[in-house]
């Protein structure tokens, strides 16, 4: 398993899970859902993914000189793209102070720690935390009504989708940034583009099936 299979395991499911950060933003685009600002944060989180992930799986030569900067930079941007994703889609003040209130935190950390992964680590952990607590509040919220408009029906499965993701990220956080090991690493990998693939997965299903332009959905209900 170590030399045989997981490795080609990995290859497969990366090349599937970062196919797939695509689909979202090329749904937006087809469905033609601009202007709304919460599918388009939430198709362009994905898409950062796939940028992201795209020279890593292919192991291009330029990608080892900076991989780390690319790194430390989207883990900067994941929360607050979150955040603003929840203040879009549910227009509440509380989502603009957490805004305001985690970047204050960066800052904090970096001035602290420096620019590197010793600030990060708390900065990706308290950030994930929170992701994960927000889409699981989002989808119970979803569950307390008897019936749904298109946007919610979206959003259940946005939600759904990124408790995935945050979830299982509970694994890879403790083994690639608090207790990092060689050994573990195919196994963490393959758990991460797991996580990926079926987050878009839902998100994906969720956008194709239900997501409308505003002014169609206005006309629906």
């Amino acid at each position: 398993m170590k030399t045989g299979l997981l490795p080609v395991l990995n290859l497969l499911i990366s090349i599937i899970a970062i196919g797939l950060c695509f689909v979202p933003m090329a749904i937006f685009w087809f469905k033609r859902l601009a202007p709304d600002k919460s599918y388009f944060l939430i198709a362009f989180f994905w898409l950062v993914n796939g940028v992201t992930y795209t020279p890593e799986i292919f192991r291009w030569k330029w990608y080892r000189t900076v991989s780390n900067d690319i790194t430390l930079m989207y883990n900067l941007i994941d929360t607050p793209l979150i955040l603003l994703i929840f203040y879009f889609a549910f227009r509440k003040k509380i989502f603009r102070h957490l805004l305001i209130g985690f970047l204050v935190f960066e800052i904090g950390m970096i001035a602290w720690k420096g620019y590197n992964f010793d600030s990060n680590t708390p900065i990706i952990g308290l950030g994930s935390l929170i992701s994960l607590i927000l889409n699981i509040w989002g989808i119970s919220i979803f569950f307390q009504k008897m019936k749904h408009t298109a946007f919610e029906n979206v959003m259940a499965f946005v939600n759904a989708g990124f408790i995935f993701y945050y979830g299982l990220f509970a694994v890879i956080y403790i083994f690639n940034y608090i207790n990092f090991s060689l050994v573990t690493l195919p196994y963490v990998t393959f758990i991460n583009y797991l996580s990926i693939t079926l987050a878009n997965g839902l998100i994906s299903y969720g956008y194709w099936r239900y997501a409308n332009p505003a002014w169609k959905e206005v006309n629906l209900y």
